[in-house]
């Protein structure tokens, strides 16, 4: 089998991540499968290492997606050359341009992947985009043999509510390495490398911080926290638009003392262990495609302060997710966390692992999910 997918970059994207794992432990499961990973983005990711060392090929686009004709036909010349069985695009409405290349060349399967429920479309304008957005879908029907969700609510989103039964639409499940989340973690260690004090409790945001995670939120959350108690310290583990707006609303508030700022991390799993409450607060129009740092919060076994962005299908252990609407004032969420912070999780660690490993999103099973895919 030869399959070919379709990225932006192979760095720090949720799906990236995703993919790459679920590749890496298929060579387990098929060794003789050749994977090569198209990135429309012409640069090295912090993931290239790991798909070169397990034999994996890496072919960076060296046309810009802006020059649209010109990075059409040399994808065609790509697939053309490569002979593929199986093209997978997981760009959600643009795999319907990725498609346009595939016009003519034969496929076992051609598979659009919609890992978001983000109706976005990389064209500089919104106008444009909103034209956009109904021909791009047309195509990646018109053009896939399978179209697959993240999630029944993000398939929902993209196929329609009414067509969920058509064979040809299917939901994949994430699945994540496990084993990180089994390690025991000195938390003392980890709040003395992030200059926190050893009795400090650790409010944890992981992600892009755009509008749509609000970020900012937490900020507020914070301080009306700190009204009551001086124990907490919000950890920021990610990066995007909203960085300086986080820092400048810390700032005006004087919260500084309370806030780490550290960037992209790839120990995120240490982090959530040594945490007290994962808080999320994304906004809830629309919601998020699946959540993989709500999956990945579970098997650290760790309190979430989740918004209704959050669909239900990315909660398999109902004891940690405590919900709340992001219409609810900061001092509503403040109260609410302050309970957990208050009170152990309501089971124990090695508990929520176990759970975790009998679900879809276990590693194991997510892979062997994404080659039956592949093979039926």
């Amino acid at each position: 089998m030869r399959i070919i997918s379709i990225v932006e970059n192979l760095d720090k994207g949720a799906v990236e991540n995703w993919l790459v794992n679920a590749f890496i432990k298929s060579k387990n499961i098929h060794p003789d499968w050749e994977w090569t990973f198209y990135c429309m983005l012409g640069n090295r990711g912090r993931l290239d290492d790991l798909v070169e060392k397990a034999d994996g090929t890496i072919i960076y686009s060296p046309v810009s997606i802006s020059n649209k004709f010109a990075f059409l036909k040399q994808l065609r010349a790509t697939l053309k050359k490569g002979q593929y069985d199986i093209i997978h695009a997981h760009h959600d409405y643009l795999s319907g341009f990725y498609l346009l290349a595939t016009l003519g060349i034969k496929f076992k399967k051609r598979i659009v992947h919609v890992h978001n429920t983000d109706k976005a479309l990389p064209v500089g304008s919104r106008f444009l985009e909103r034209m956009l957005l109904g021909p791009f879908r047309r195509m990646a029907f018109y053009f896939s043999d399978i179209v697959v969700g993240i999630s029944l609510e993000t398939l929902a989103d993209f196929v329609g509510k009414n067509n969920l039964d058509i064979s040809r639409y299917k939901v994949l499940y994430y699945g994540i390495d496990l084993q990180p989340f089994e390690n025991n973690v000195d938390s003392t260690l980890v709040k003395k490398e992030i200059d926190v004090p050893e009795h400090g409790k650790l409010l944890l945001f992981t992600g892009r911080m755009n509008e749509r995670k609000n970020p900012v939120f937490v900020i507020d959350i914070l301080y009306e926290l700190l009204k009551t108690r001086k124990d907490v310290y919000a950890v920021f583990a990610g990066s995007g638009g909203l960085d300086e707006e986080v820092e400048k609303k810390s700032k005006e508030l004087g919260l500084e003392g309370h806030v780490r700022m550290l960037g992209w991390r790839n120990d995120v799993n240490i982090l959530m262990k040594a945490a007290d409450v994962f808080v999320f607060p994304r906004k809830e129009y629309p919601k998020e495609g699946l959540g993989l740092v709500v999956v990945e919060a579970q098997a650290a076994g760790l309190n979430m302060a989740l918004s209704y962005g959050i669909g239900k299908e990315a909660v398999v252990i109902d004891e940690l997710a405590h919900f709340m609407s992001i219409d609810k004032s900061s001092s509503e969420w403040a109260a609410m966390i302050a309970s957990m912070l208050d009170n152990s999780p309501a089971l124990s660690k090695h508990e929520a692992i176990v759970k975790m490993k009998a679900s879809n999103f276990e590693l194991g099973t997510g892979a062997r999910n994404l080659i039956s895919l592949y093979e039926c």
